[in-house]
């Protein structure tokens, strides 16, 4: 779920445009809003690296970035706005010790209708092509219809002192401009306005309900919900924040309602956002406490095949889940093991356990079918562990018949969790078995051994001398240098 930081691909309406050009990196989105006094605005949000600028030196002796920026906005008649300034960063006086981004924030009156937002950003210290954004958009507000602006996520806010552009109902926003939440953002922040609710209801209260579903199935996460009883205004404003520390990793929609008093939804809208969470497990959590009544884990009985569906969890347990795995498994009765089963999967998808556990175990069976041993299932053997740990790779170069090696492969990860660029090396020196040990890896936690090439060609070259340096042309058809750089 991590995201990169280059992609160069335009996304759809009010989702976050990653901006890499050259060394230039920043962060484009925007959002819809109405005043009943001067009718719709865009407000446009650049966060910019501030590492990523190229700095000069300006009158006061201080090192100053700055950032051209051009935008023009078009309906099918022709340009409605432009707008051409350039964006200072903050002085420093060492460029060395940038850790920081700096905002660029507008609003633009526009009336109803269709546009196209196009923005050229410049790098003025760099002679490079500017990048271009490209958005597609509408505003549809009225004065006599209930409606919910686009949602805004906040990095934090503060009461304002003095109006800025950064002020909105009061308070100073300051934009979360991506819509990415990674394991260390627990908190999720967000502000909306709800408009014309006083010529809609008159002075009847109404309810605003605020929840986070899943993007695929549309089912709410129930402890992640909220509501606010509101008087009608002309625009009310609602600021909340949800705890998301144990929200699972997964695409989800923040979702604003507005019901009146007989429950009926006058207005809604939603925002999109993706989770990257490895949830860790309390010190004292007990699953034995869980209620599996009609859940998918009450309905397999056979003591047998729980503890199969069960040890196959190997790959991707915590360690206190590792104890009940090691030690308890096979003393524990068809209840027990129910519980334990379900605990599993509710605490890594507390909207669809089942879902998330009939995806794990399809993978199990395909690890099953490739990796088995005559002793050892799929799941217990080194290459089933890392399948099912990092998932399947995107390269797997077999070499069983490469002269002088034992057959060995070499797995290459292009992205897995917190890491890119991960290569796995497995070897089987028993020439008989279908088990391959894992020999080598530069993933984080994983078996490093610089030796691996030696190991591999052992072969035939039974020598101890591990302090050999093996080269391409050591042995006759080595390759397993160019396999490790290069896996196919």
């Amino acid at each position: 779920m991590k995201r990169i930081y280059y992609l160069l691909i335009l996304l759809a309406l009010s989702c976050p445009v990653k901006i890499s050009a050259k060394n230039l990196q920043a962060l484009f989105s925007f959002k819809t809003f109405y005043s009943p006094e001067n009718g719709p605005f865009v407000e446009t949000y650049l966060s910019v690296n501030a590492k990523s600028v190229v700095y000069s030196k300006n009158v006061s002796g201080k090192f100053q970035g700055t950032i051209h920026i051009n935008v023009k906005y078009s309906d099918e008649v022709g340009v409605k706005h432009t707008d051409n300034y350039n964006l200072l960063s903050p002085e420093v006086d060492d460029t060395a010790k940038i850790k920081f981004s700096f905002l660029d924030q507008q609003r633009i009156q526009l009336p109803n209708g269709k546009y196209k937002l196009e923005m050229t950003i410049t790098d003025k210290n760099v002679p490079d092509k500017p990048y271009t954004v490209t958005q597609l958009f509408g505003l549809e507000y009225f004065n006599n219809i209930a409606a919910v602006s686009d949602i805004q996520f906040l990095d934090s806010y503060t009461k304002s002192e003095t109006a800025s552009i950064l002020t909105k109902s009061g308070y100073d926003l300051v934009p979360y401009v991506d819509n990415f939440f990674p394991t260390p953002i627990q908190t999720l922040k967000f502000y909306a306005e709800i408009y014309n609710t006083d010529k809609i209801l008159g002075t009847s209260p109404y309810l605003i309900f605020y929840f986070i579903e899943s993007a695929e199935s549309k089912k709410v996460v129930e402890s992640l919900q909220g509501f606010s009883r509101q008087n009608p205004e002309k625009v009310n404003a609602i600021m909340r924040e949800i705890p998301i520390s144990t929200l699972p990793s997964g695409n989800f929609n923040l979702v604003i309602e507005i019901r009146n008093q007989q429950n009926e939804v006058l207005a809604v809208n939603s925002s999109f956002f993706q989770r990257s969470n490895v949830v860790e497990l309390p010190a004292d959590a007990d699953f034995k406490d869980r209620d599996v009544t009609n859940t998918f884990a009450s309905f397999i009985t056979n003591k047998d095949s729980l503890i199969v569906y069960i040890s196959c969890l190997q790959p991707i347990a915590h360690p206190l889940e590792q104890t009940f795995l090691n030690n308890q498994l096979k003393l524990a009765d068809v209840t027990i093991m129910q519980k334990f089963l379900y605990d599993f999967w509710v605490k890594r998808n507390p909207i669809n356990p089942e879902q998330s556990w009939r995806e794990y175990y399809t993978e199990v069976i395909k690890v099953k079918q490739e990796f088995s041993t005559r002793i050892l299932p799929g799941y217990a053997t080194e290459r089933g562990r890392v399948y099912l740990q990092y998932g399947p790779p995107n390269a797997r170069s077999k070499n069983y018949t490469e002269p002088s090696a034992y057959p060995y492969e070499i797995w290459h990860y292009y992205k897995m969790e917190n890491q890119t660029n991960r290569k796995f090396v497995f070897y089987n020196p028993d020439l008989v078995t279908n088990d391959f040990t894992l020999l080598h890896s530069d993933a984080q936690g994983e078996p490093v051994n610089d030796q691996w090439q030696l190991i591999i060609h052992k072969r035939d070259t039974q020598s101890n001398d591990f302090d050999q340096q093996i080269k391409g042309t050591d042995y006759y058809g080595n390759k397993a240098t160019e396999n490790f750089v290069n896996p196919k």
